[in-house]
């Protein structure tokens, strides 16, 4: 009988979390939409200094909810940087405001921001982004209770973390997930690449997860 890879682990575990949320009314979606806003605010609020920066990223489709979190982010001042898919699976960040416009990514199936677009330096701090980013509001498909998070499988978060590491100390993280999807530790097969997450946003709190951050 032949072992299953890390790698296939994670792929049968993404089809079933895929299956699952496809499987919610738009009802489910919405409900959850307020409450992941109610809670990740919560973070946000605890994590982030005032008037301060931090990533996050538009859930659509299937995916929790993220659109009122941003909404909730703007109207607390804070400075809510989303993502752009560059090549060589890098990404650069627009600064997100309620009005902005989208346009389908060239690489990856989500809607991305239009704006001017800020690399990793700007994140640092200085013109044209003040002040420096202070935490990270990241996709997962599932989380496990020691922080393992299970991407997409294209690996831009990865390596955006890593990279992160490489100029300054870790950033606090935060993974929005459904209930359903943050499991028992060890569930969430691990590789060299992968960077751990320090909290759980679901729809019924925030979860502090027991891992030791990003290894």
């Amino acid at each position: 009988m032949s072992v299953q890879t890390a790698a296939e682990r994670k792929e049968g575990l993404r089809a079933e979390v895929r299956r699952r949320r496809r499987a919610r009314s738009a009802q489910e979606l919405a409900e959850a939409g307020e409450r992941i806003a109610s809670h990740g605010i919560e973070w946000a609020l605890e994590t982030v200094p005032a008037g301060g920066t931090l990533t996050a990223y538009l859930g659509v489709g299937a995916e929790p909810p993220t659109l009122r979190l941003l909404g909730r982010l703007h109207e607390h001042g804070f400075h809510v940087l989303l993502p752009i898919c560059e090549p060589e699976r890098q990404l650069s960040w627009v600064e997100w405001r309620p009005d902005i416009g989208y346009e389908r990514s060239r690489y990856a199936p989500i809607q991305e921001p239009l704006g001017p677009r800020l690399g990793l330096s700007a994140l640092r701090g200085g013109a044209p982004l003040r002040p420096p980013v202070a935490a990270i509001l990241l996709p997962a498909t599932a989380l496990d209770g020691e922080g393992r998070r299970l991407g997409q499988g294209g690996g831009y978060y990865d390596r955006f973390l890593a990279q992160l590491d490489e100029t300054a100390s870790p950033l606090p993280t935060a993974a929005v997930v459904f209930d359903d999807e943050l499991l028992p530790p060890g569930e969430v097969p691990d590789e060299r690449l992968d960077h751990r997450v320090d909290v759980a946003v679901t729809p019924s709190g925030v979860h502090r997860l027991s891992g030791i951050g990003h290894e």
